[in-house]
């Protein structure tokens, strides 16, 4: 392990006082500080002292206000103060008269007497309760009944308001969650880092670091889930670096890393690659073991900045960057992601207007039956037609809907679209065909989400039995009773449903068999040149035969050429969509493309048909 990412358990801090104070405040928040802080040992009188003797012990110290008074046990039974003998020898023949008392005749009877582990916080609720009297006469502490020692009400408040101004200092400083420090706190360290990087001529790093997919933890498994989340992250964050490095919170689940006097920038790649491998390990939270991913971007003074914000915005593009490029990982700063960086801020600000400006439309992708050779269904894809930048991939825009949460907007206008274009090519004469519709797992964690699919039912006047809701494996697979209890809603309207993109995820056999799911689409990265992998092969044909044994109708996504489609067959896979046959159409075109398929009111066998036209 490189000296970078070695914990130590001494910490090399910016402001020591200030520090120490957090670490004592926060040490107390687990364990409470006693009255042995506060003690000082007082020479105890004897209780058969006479008074004019322990007069002259206060004549000749000055310094001693209050005494404990103990029996021949060295039990405590009383106290005396310089105020309580100053009043009694203050009066004229006062000597003549107390000459021949003992100590225990005029001392206080009912001092505060504590045990040496009582808390702080304790003695202070018995001072109250005892009245502030006492505050000034001090407490006599023992320990197993005899006297140890005292502690003076001065000493108690000093502390009291020592700890309270550490605990103000944490509240200001320090994230009350996950216990690393905050905004305000990073951005002095920052600070510090970067003035101590201009005095001693070296490197220092900064790394944005993003929880993958965390709104969706949230939403699924809670927010007291997601809280004890995000604890478990810092700690493993604050794990990886040394001490002498910063781990601070920015809120939410984005945190940031300070890494401080580097001799090389290579050092700060090890710490980010060191971080990804330790935060991917399964994690135990609430009873239920969870594997999580991160997105980092790093950035390095002065070779990518020498400004503090510089870095700052460097990092934060470097991360994002990680983030459209599949998350899981970490990257350093590059020119090139100041560019992507703005244009990503700008495709989502121009996908927020395009619903209203009519830029987005729905492209559908033929769905063939292998043993009729018909066109039994079809696809809903989502297609974006920028003014300026023209047709706009779903792999670049979807990412920023979910990150945005304009994906709920969106994804009711594609099945309220999807539907009603249903019900108007049946107006126009063409078949009722099986209509399949994405639906992202945001949308359908959405409390809504179920009203909303019966609201969009009524308006299109669709008959629900042609309605195909997809959803991935990581939907299906995420808080099972929820997840069950929502498609068998949806079943009792007649809508079938599918699991897309099967084979990428982690669904289990025996998980299959308590979903309410009429159909698997085998994801099309099995598909491709599967003939010539015999990995993909075996692993198609165990999911068919899978399928099979739990009665669910099989689909292959992606088919592309004679080669692929003849494998499928083989393995009597019922269904394939793909460029074989055709590529998504636009809808306005669809119809065309589906009369030419058929004659005399029955269809004609799509694989009879040239590929070419079908690929147009």
């Amino acid at each position: 392990m490189n000296a970078l990412t070695r914990t130590t358990k001494e910490k090399v801090l910016f402001d020591p006082d200030l520090e120490r104070g957090y670490i004592n405040c926060s040490l107390s928040q687990n364990q409470s500080a006693t009255v042995k802080q506060l003690m000082h040992f007082v020479e105890p009188i004897p209780v058969q002292l006479r008074c004019l003797d322990v007069l002259n012990l206060f004549i000749e110290d000055k310094t001693l206000f209050t005494a404990p008074i103990i029996d021949d046990n060295n039990v405590p039974v009383g106290l005396i103060d310089r105020g309580r003998l100053t009043e009694i020898f203050f009066k004229p023949y006062a000597r003549d008269l107390h000459h021949k008392k003992l100590i225990g005749e005029i001392m206080t009877t009912d001092p505060v007497i504590v045990d040496i582990n009582t808390s702080i916080d304790d003695l202070a609720n018995i001072t109250i309760n005892a009245g502030m009297r006492h505050m000034a006469n001090g407490f006599i502490i023992v320990e197993s009944s005899a006297y140890v020692g005292m502690a003076t009400g001065h000493k108690l408040l000093e502390e009291i308001t020592q700890r309270k101004q550490q605990e103000l200092y944490f509240l200001a400083h320090y994230d009350q969650l996950t216990g690393v420090p905050n905004r305000l706190l990073f951005k002095d360290r920052l600070l510090q880092a970067y003035q101590q990087a201009k005095r001693s001529e070296k490197a220092f790093a900064l790394i944005f670091v993003d929880l993958d997919r965390f709104k969706h933890v949230n939403d699924t498994l809670g927010h007291s889930f997601g809280d004890q989340l995000l604890i478990n992250f810092a700690k493993r964050l604050t794990s990886s670096i040394r001490g002498s490095d910063t781990v601070a919170r920015l809120g939410g689940d984005e945190f940031v890393i300070i890494l401080q006097n580097l001799s090389e920038a290579g050092h700060a790649e090890q710490v980010a690659s060191a971080i990804i491998d330790t935060v991917r390990r399964p994690m135990l939270i609430c009873e239920r073991e969870i594997q999580i991913t991160a997105s980092l971007g790093v950035a390095l003074f002065p070779l990518h900045d020498d400004t503090v914000d510089g870095l700052i915005k460097k990092a934060d593009a470097a991360m994002y960057e990680v983030k459209e490029n599949g998350r899981n990982g970490y990257a350093l700063y590059s020119e090139r992601y100041d560019h992507s960086q703005i244009q990503r801020l700008s495709l989502e600000a121009e996908l927020g207007m395009a619903l209203n400006n009519n830029e987005l439309s729905l492209f559908y992708q033929p769905q063939v039956h292998l043993s009729s050779n018909q066109v039994i269904g079809v696809e809903a894809l989502l297609r974006w037609h920028h003014p300026e930048q023209g047709l706009i991939s779903p792999a670049q825009f979807i990412p920023i809907a979910e990150e945005s949460g304009l994906i709920i907007p969106i994804g009711e206008w594609v099945l309220h679209e999807a539907c009603r274009q249903h019900s108007e090519w049946v107006r126009q004469g063409l078949p009722r065909l099986r209509i399949a519709v994405n639906v992202s797992d945001i949308q359908f964690r959405q409390k809504g989400f179920f009203a909303c699919v019966k609201k969009i039912i009524g308006d299109t006047r669709i008959d629900p039995n042609y309605i195909e809701l997809e959803l991935t494996e990581s939907v299906v697979m995420t808080d099972p009773i929820q997840t069950v209890a929502t498609l068998n809603e949806l079943k009792s309207l007649g809508i079938k449903l599918a699991i897309d993109d099967f084979g990428t995820g982690h669904s289990s056999l025996s998980y299959l068999t308590r979903l309410p799911v009429d159909r698997i689409k085998i994801d099309q990265s099995f598909i491709r040149n599967i003939q010539e992998v015999p990995a993909n092969e075996a692993i198609v044909r165990a999911i068919i035969a899978m399928g099979g044994s739990l009665g669910l109708e099989m689909i292959a996504e992606g088919v592309e050429t004679l080669a692929e489609l003849e494998c499928i067959k083989r393995h009597l896979c019922q269904e394939v969509q793909g460029y074989y046959f055709s590529r998504p159409i636009p809808a306005d075109e669809f119809k065309d493309w589906h009369q030419n398929l058929t004659q005399d009111g029955s269809y004609r066998s799509a694989l009879d048909m040239p590929c070419v036209p079908l690929c147009q």
